[in-house]
């Protein structure tokens, strides 16, 4: 009787790359291609290259990163990874095995130690930055690029001819493996702009005015050096006519962990606040922005590549390479004054903005914008020797961004008269800043059943989604109200305390906020009733009472 055979622990790891398990394969693949993950940064940098391939039944691919070697930023790996639902092995069994090209985007790895011919790509916008206390230039480390006197990659891929002396600078002997490729992630922004309308969709911005946030890591980076600077943008712009949105670099969640960076942005995230996860939705929400607030990271690059205006907010100087692209953006790009008034320097950067005012900078960054994938591709299957599909070679656009909308339930809302018209302006409220502004008519205006006790304690007009009736009780429970509301089906109605109820409608503006226009003829001395119209954001629309 023969032997049962037990399979070995993890034997599910050895498919689909073990030749021993081929019998229990569906597809007969011609190549294997290993993806080496090292950082959150890097896996996204190569899913776009992945992209060009990921179809082709001939080549199976598997991924791997190195436990023993783990880099500062590696936590999200795992749930990454996960998430991914993609065949993953051990290092040990990556080492162990020949695969036809092995893909990285980090020099850092222990990439000498696999059985392959290797591709390594940038993980930014070329080679732009020094690593942290140093000048090696990220990318480029020549202790990592050799070993034994021999160039570890079979090719170094560069987004710009002129990288060639970076790299001959940096280590000589790895000219020879340089190839000019563009920029995956550049491109794939390219051919996403028709999609900006989507986007903007995704983020709720509908005609407000999106301004981003974008955050390297490190204390010289936007978060680290102004990390009050979301709250300020929330108070000082009318979120009818604004949207606030912040992209941190994979590295800030990282090093600080995605519960703790969720626990402090959590409380402006409730207030309007689009934070964007860093897996998912970055590249895509700076193609839908009006806006972009950078520091030096390759996100500013990124921005100006696809000709958004833009501001400067903070910049650790020491890192970023000189004469590089990206000094030379920062050194001609206006800086954020802080002290400022911040709603007055946003319009101005966009007034002042003209189409193409960044390509020269760009044209130093990236080189044959739109042939990436041309370029990679053909590339990719010289090293594997297997003939291009018939189909050209293109990148897919970028995903939407994913966001938890926000759920605002208490306003700090302003007032004036403009002839016939009231103009009201609409803040979330944020009792976080030291010194709120101060603005005509100021007041808040809380949800009864959502907004938190002491928001509802400060509140001049409380409001509820649970009908008119409810609104003498509302009254009486919150004594320091003036005024209650109720909003349902794009009408709001309002009962002053002491007097009558009023039925408020006008076609295309948030019902709520007429609750703010009633609030201001009362403390006007003026009656609730009458023509008039209210300007909300960009709209301007007749209110009518009854």
């Amino acid at each position: 009787m023969a032997e049962k055979r037990t399979p070995p622990p993890e034997f599910w790891r050895r498919v689909p790359v073990d030749p021993g398990y081929r019998d229990w394969l569906t597809v007969g693949f011609d190549r294997q291609v290993l993806v080496v993950i090292r950082t959150v940064t890097t896996a996204t940098r190569l899913l776009d290259v992945l992209s060009l391939f990921e179809h082709d039944r001939r080549i199976q691919v598997v991924f791997t990163h190195d436990d023993e070697n783990r880099a500062v930023f590696s936590p999200g790996i795992d749930t990454f990874l996960r998430r991914l639902d993609a065949s993953v092995i051990t290092w040990p069994q990556a080492v162990a095995t020949r695969f036809d090209l092995a893909i990285a985007a980090s020099e850092n790895d222990r990439l000498h130690e696999l059985d392959a011919p290797v591709l390594l790509l940038p993980h930014g916008i070329g080679y732009q930055k020094f690593y942290p206390a140093g000048q090696v230039v990220s990318g480029m480390n020549p202790n990592q690029l050799l070993r034994h006197g021999q160039v570890v990659p079979d090719a170094i891929a560069l987004s710009h001819p002129v990288q060639r002396d970076q790299l001959r600078a940096a280590c000589p002997e790895a000219l020879g493996h340089a190839v000019v490729v563009g920029d995956p992630c550049h491109d794939r922004m390219l051919v996403s702009r028709h999609l900006t309308p989507r986007y903007r969709a995704a983020l709720a911005t509908g005609n407000r005015t999106l301004v981003v946030l974008c955050s390297t890591w490190g204390p010289g980076s936007l978060y680290g050096s102004r990390p009050e600077l979301p709250d300020r943008l929330l108070a000082e712009l009318p979120l009818d006519e604004y949207q606030v949105a912040v992209i941190l670099h994979p590295g800030v969640w990282s090093a600080h962990s995605a519960w703790q960076l969720q626990a402090w942005l959590g409380a402006p995230a409730k207030t309007g606040l689009a934070v964007i996860p860093p897996e998912q939705g970055w590249q895509a929400t700076i193609l839908a922005a009006d806006l972009v607030i950078s520091d030096e990271g390759s996100a500013a690059l990124y921005a100006a590549a696809v000709d958004k205006p833009l501001l400067m907010a903070a910049g650790d100087t020491a890192t970023t390479v000189t004469d590089s692209p990206l000094a030379a953006l920062a050194a001609r790009t206006a800086r954020l004054d802080h002290d400022g008034d911040l709603a007055a320097q946003l319009d101005i950067a966009r007034r002042a903005h003209r189409p193409g005012d960044h390509e020269p900078v760009v044209k130093q960054a990236v080189d044959s914008p739109g042939r990436s994938a041309e370029l990679l591709s053909r590339h990719i299957y010289d090293r594997l020797a297997l003939p291009l599909p018939t189909v050209k070679p293109s990148f897919p656009p970028v995903a939407s961004p994913v966001t938890e909308p926000a759920d605002i339930t208490a306003f700090l809302v302003s007032a004036q008269a403009l002839d016939d018209t009231v103009s009201v302006s609409r803040f979330p409220l944020i009792p976080r800043l030291p010194e709120p502004p101060v603005r005509p008519f100021q007041h808040v205006v809380a949800h009864a059943e959502a907004a938190e006790l002491r928001e509802l304690d400060a509140a001049a007009v409380v409001y509820t989604d649970l009908g008119p009736d409810t609104l003498g009780d509302l009254l009486d429970h919150w004594p320091t109200a003036r005024l209650a509301a109720s909003v349902e089906n794009g009408t709001c109605h309002v009962l002053p305390r002491g007097g009558s109820a009023v039925r408020l409608s006008a076609a295309g503006v948030d019902p709520l906020a007429l609750a703010s226009l009633a609030y201001f003829r009362l403390a006007r001395h003026e009656e609730i009733v009458g023509a008039q119209r209210i300007q909300l954001g960009k709209r301007t629309a007749e209110v009518i009472a009854g």
